[in-house]
């Protein structure tokens, strides 16, 4: 009888303990940072507006560091920058490359296109400063849009880079 008594607690502490040890967060494979490079050398994938990553390396430091982002809509695919990041994202020339990383991995590439832009590129995501108020960059599927019968791996909500920005506070 009294092995029982003990037991019992026993047997709902590892129960527990098991429970909680199994449970996954949302933030798991969550990072610690959050940056947007430009590129020391880059080439694109012949005849399209493509970053050829393995013939492309990124600059020493990021153009927009962590503390420059402050907040991603991931259903306007819209991140809100500091007024000196987004100072930095104006005077970008059109098709500037750029590569988003967590943790300086790169999760996609782009390019800078601004709206008034009369060139397209229709294989990658693209970045411009958004009309609406705010300190905002607006990312694309392709400029002027996505094209019919073109596809473009979208990264965008990609879930490292969506689980570091929850795990930051810094989901819209």
């Amino acid at each position: 009888m009294k092995t029982n008594v003990v037991m019992r607690p026993l047997l709902f502490i590892v129960a527990v303990a098991m429970i909680c040890v199994s449970c996954k967060k949302d933030t798991a494979n969550a990072g610690e940072t959050i940056e947007i490079y430009l590129f020391k050398s880059y080439q694109t994938v012949t005849a399209k507006c493509q970053v050829d990553p393995s013939l492309s390396v990124l600059q020493d430091s990021p153009t927009i560091k962590n503390q420059d982002i402050l907040a991603y809509s991931p259903t306007e695919y819209t991140f809100k920058l500091t007024e000196s990041a987004i100072q930095q994202v104006k005077v970008l020339s059109d098709r500037t490359p750029f590569a988003v990383t967590v943790d300086k991995q790169v999760i996609y590439y782009g390019f800078f296109k601004p709206s008034i832009s009369s060139s397209s590129c229709e294989q990658s995501i693209t970045m411009d400063v958004a009309w609406t108020a705010g300190n905002e960059i607006l990312l694309r599927l392709g400029y002027p849009g996505q094209l019919e019968g073109v596809t473009i791996e979208d990264k965008r909500n990609d879930p490292k880079l969506i689980a570091t920005l929850k795990k930051q506070g810094k989901l819209q």
